[in-house]
């Protein structure tokens, strides 16, 4: 279907207002740009969950900063682990705030948001160790965060659902860690930029095959881009893997590569639901300012992790 309105008028918004590609500026401004982009008028008013706490989790190389979303009281919600998008470069627990009290109410589920370190001053490994080292904490410390001891629910948004694929991928082997399901958004799985969704042009989608290219770049610095710590669609087994909602968007460049995913779980035997929201860009599951798909995506990661 045609490009949403809404959506139609933010790309040319961006594309006008854009005096240089990122990769030409300082990162801070790159940072900072990403940061101002999600007001009230993008993500919808925030609203308001039982309780609101700041925590650090023992990461790799130091502290780890979360944010948890849960109930108060007795009651006592299933974990679920959310890792935000930005690249690899930029993004952060304060950027998807709005999304994650939107998903803790939606769940009824205790969300843990993982602030992970951020390229080019941390490459990789440094995001998929600290999204490993949060996930094997959590699964120990439930009952600490006000949540419900059990399986979790490991879930990310574009780089961040890189993060959630590669870290369930790596679970299978980590007998500390039990992860029920995984909700992945628009996640990255393909470092080749070899599918054809990333021929859309700048004029049709928020991240363009070159933004992607250099987030790619950034972030890792190995040549095996088929590497399943990258590119999870290239890993050799993707059997026994958690169940898995994984949500695409038509205007999206990573749109295909999520697609694949899914047939490639489906034949491993993995149960998976894929869902790809018609006239939708990349981040609109955080755009219920603009989109009502956005508040849709909650209600169907709902009814998937309940």
């Amino acid at each position: 279907m045609p490009l949403d309105p809404a959506l139609h008028r933010l790309i040319e918004d961006k594309l006008a207002h854009t005096q240089a590609r990122q990769w030409e500026m300082p990162i801070a401004d790159v940072r900072k740009g990403f940061r101002d982009f999600w007001t009230p008028a993008i993500t919808g008013q925030p609203p308001a969950p039982e309780r609101i706490d700041e925590l650090t989790i023992g990461g790799p190389a130091g502290g780890i900063r979360a944010r948890v979303y849960a109930s108060q009281g007795d009651r006592r919600d299933p974990l679920l682990l959310f890792f935000h998008g930005g690249g690899y470069v930029k993004g952060g627990i304060d950027e998807s705030d709005a999304f994650c009290r939107r998903l803790a109410i939606a769940t009824r589920h205790a969300v843990l948001s993982v602030d992970y370190r951020l390229a080019p001053e941390h490459a990789f490994p440094a995001a998929v160790d600290d999204a490993l080292a949060a996930v094997a904490w959590a699964s120990s410390h439930a009952d600490e965060l006000g949540a419900r001891p059990g399986p979790l629910v490991v879930s990310g948004e574009s780089a961040g659902g890189n993060l959630a694929a590669v870290t369930c991928l790596r679970a299978r082997a980590d007998p500390r860690i039990s992860i029920g399901s995984q909700v992945l958004l628009q996640p990255v799985l393909d470092f080749t930029l070899s599918c054809p969704s990333m021929a859309l042009s700048a004029s049709e989608c928020l991240v363009p095959r070159d933004d992607l290219a250099w987030y790619y770049r950034t972030y890792y610095g190995g040549n095996d881009l088929k590497s399943p710590d990258v590119s999870p669609l290239f890993a050799p087994d993707v059997s026994a893997l958690p169940a898995a909602l994984i949500v695409a968007a038509e205007y999206d460049t990573l749109r295909d590569e999520a697609a694949a995913y899914a047939e490639r779980l489906r034949s491993a035997g993995v149960d998976v639901r894929y869902t790809c929201y018609p006239g939708m860009v990349h981040g609109f599951q955080q755009m219920a300012g603009l989109v009502t798909a956005a508040q849709a995506v909650l209600h169907e990661i709902a009814d998937f992790v309940t």
